[in-house]
């Protein structure tokens, strides 16, 4: 029996300059395994990161696939729904229905030969009425659950850069959630810029190239942004206006999750998510629990093979080695962290040694930083020691986590399930995390598992972990572990050929 895949992901997972995060690197890892196989045709199509001065309307480009040279490899050029989803967030219901990007897409299907499987990791730079075009099309459709993008049009319920969004008030929670000005304009022109200088073999790293968006860059908000702000802005003279008066947006947002949920109940067969965390929230916002299925990702982290009795150990009183790896961004707890760690006794702090794995992009945190100040520097002056990189490689993981006693994986959003959980179990880092998201469903020792909405919690189990090490080798009988890729993909192709098609 042999099948023909389609998968779609916003991101071109196969360039240097990939930014689809863990969600990119699973797709590469899933056709590297798939495209070797016996039986299985790949193909892959993105859509939302390529724009192009000399048309206008979108159209599919057949584009070059470094990864994999003989796996056919598409992108949907001007797609008026661009990606990630925090560019489309003001237009809600473009996240639904686009006519011009529907019949693109719908063209695409028609022009290859007809696919088993479409398999969509994410919607974003689509519609979600492409699910019914895909089913219409005679292919199973299976849809990944990432992140949130159908309830949630900045894909992960963190209302307002703070905290988690239990009720969208109708839409009313939405009009104003993202607090930074998106400025669609100026991205689509450097995306613009990037086609170009790939027209005359520039690469979106070259020099050249670089330098031109910069100059462009510089323009676009020293001049013609700050016109814009001082004549177009209703701010500017005194107003009085009626609510009636103005676009009713709460209802486009209520309208766009109501529809996008339906869309999925109707026309997916499979709804695939992370943990079982992810599942329970997409259960609650009204997905059929029938077409909900929860399959743990594997990792590529599995293949470092660390010995299962290579643990550091750690007696009361030595320094105490505790990492933190991954994006340095509120949502992600990093902040959190800091804070938590800087409520600590002094001489809790002189025995702390903090490994800090994270390229800080904070603009603030990094001018203050030249002071010796702000909240990473000006914790360091307390501790024994603060190791920083700014950033790693994969495959420097387990030297960068040798005689680390405890990772911490402290999110504050309802995160699907954070990739290095995986990396710091596959290496023997016994981890402390947070209740929410999926975490929490690999470590399972209520020892390691805080509430940070509890006041005192997490320094509260840091302590106990710190003052009896035995927790350190119990923690392995308890924690979940970690599947391989191919061990993963296995029971996906299990998914795949099941014929229990709606």
């Amino acid at each position: 029996m042999s099948y023909r895949v389609l998968y779609y992901n916003w991101d071109s997972y196969f360039k240097k300059t990939a930014f689809g995060g863990g969600v990119s690197v699973y797709c590469k890892n899933l056709i590297d395994y798939l495209a070797h196989k016996d039986g299985w045709q790949v193909e892959f199509l993105y859509s939302g990161s390529e724009y192009s001065y000399f048309r206008k309307n979108p159209y599919i480009r057949r584009v070059h696939n470094n990864c994999h040279p003989h796996v056919p490899t598409f992108s949907i050029v001007n797609s008026p729904i661009a990606a990630p989803s925090h560019l489309a967030f003001d237009d809600p219901i473009g996240n639904v229905k686009n006519k011009t990007l529907e019949n693109c897409f719908q063209k695409f299907l028609e022009t290859q030969a007809p696919f088993d499987i479409i398999h969509f990791h994410n919607l974003e730079g689509l519609t979600a009425n492409c699910l019914k075009i895909a089913k219409a099309s005679g292919a199973k459709v299976v849809f990944s659950l990432h992140n949130y993008w159908a309830v949630c049009p900045q894909v992960n319920l963190w209302k307002l850069e703070n905290n988690h969004c239990y009720d969208y008030l109708d839409g009313r929670g939405c009009i104003a959630c993202l607090p930074r000005n998106l400025d669609l304009d100026l991205e689509l022109s450097l995306r613009k810029l990037n086609h170009l200088g790939s027209l005359v073999y520039l690469n979106e790293q070259a020099l050249p190239l670089k330098l031109l968006k910069r100059f462009y860059t510089i323009y676009h908000y020293k001049i013609w942004q700050r016109l814009k702000a001082l004549t177009k802005s209703p701010l500017n003279k005194p107003l009085e206006i009626c609510g009636s008066q103005l676009p009713q947006q709460a209802k486009l947002y209520r309208d766009r999750r109501e529809e996008i949920v339906s869309l999925i109940n109707c026309y997916v067969d499979v709804a695939l998510s992370v943990s079982e965390r992810s599942a329970s929230i997409y259960r609650h916002y009204g997905i059929e629990p029938d077409r909900l299925t929860t399959q743990y990702i594997g990792s590529k982290a599995t293949q470092f093979q660390v010995p299962a009795n290579k643990i550091a150990k750690y007696s009361p009183g030595e320094p105490f080695r505790l990492i933190y790896m991954g994006h340095s961004r509120k949502d992600k707890g990093f902040y959190f962290l800091l804070e938590e760690l800087r409520s600590l006794s002094e001489d809790e702090l002189r025995s702390l040694e903090l490994v800090i794995a994270s390229r800080i992009s904070d603009y603030f945190e990094l001018t203050m930083a030249a002071k010796q100040k702000g909240q990473l520097l000006s914790l360091a002056q307390s501790l024994h020691r603060l190791i920083y990189y700014p950033g790693y490689a994969y495959e420097n993981i387990p030297k960068l986590l040798d005689g680390i006693h405890l990772g911490v994986v402290p999110p504050l959003w309802e995160d699907n399930l954070p990739q290095v959980t995986f990396e710091l179990l596959a290496c023997r880092i016994p981890v402390l995390c947070s209740n929410r998201g999926g975490a929490q469903e690999f470590i399972r020792h209520p020892a390691f598992i805080f509430d940070p909405a509890k006041p005192g919690d997490f320094q509260h189990k840091l302590r106990t972990i710190r003052e009896n090490p035995h927790l350190l080798t119990e923690f392995w009988q308890k924690a979940r572990p970690v599947q391989s890729l191919e061990q993963h993909f296995k029971e996906l192709t299990l998914v795949y050929a099941c014929r229990d098609s709606r």
